[in-house]
């Protein structure tokens, strides 16, 4: 009885943990990305990248979009197998529980975000979507253009 009452405590206790920890992941994105305002978007290309997509909006503004794409594979595992023995009134007795094999898994998890410059080049607002966005911790090594000689 105890375990159950145990159970029915623990089980909420982790479910909003874990909304927390989402909570502060998309709070620290939504920080990164509102860090970038103001600046200018050379400073933008030279930190993600010159692999974006450009478009012309009314009023001269322009949109500058990214994409970020992580894909892989969870590898399969088996639990391990159990051997048990025990002896009765009738002898030695060995039980084995076979392991539980696990298939391995695929995932993809991408964020497409956009800044938005105004005629001066400087940013001044951002959007982004997808299932990674606040997983997306910030660019990593980028390839910049080849300096002429």
């Amino acid at each position: 009885m105890r375990s159950v009452k145990s159970s029915v405590i623990i089980f909420p206790v982790l479910l909003a943990s874990s909304l927390l920890v989402a909570c502060a992941t998309t709070a620290r994105f939504e920080q990164m990305m509102d860090g970038y305002l103001d600046a200018p978007i050379s400073e933008l290309q030279q930190r993600f990248g010159y692999n974006y997509i450009e478009r012309q909006l009314p009023d001269g503004l322009r949109a500058y979009t990214w994409v970020w794409k992580e894909q892989g594979v969870f590898p399969g595992y088996e639990t391990p197998t159990t051997i048990q023995t025990f002896s009765s009134s009738k002898g030695q007795h060995v039980i084995v529980i076979p392991g539980t094999y696990f298939p391995s898994t695929s995932y993809e998890t991408n964020c497409e975000f956009t800044f938005i410059a105004d005629p001066s080049g400087k940013t001044v607002t951002w959007r982004a979507h997808g299932n990674g966005c606040a997983h997306y911790s910030g660019p990593g090594k980028v390839m910049a253009p080849a300096a002429r000689p």
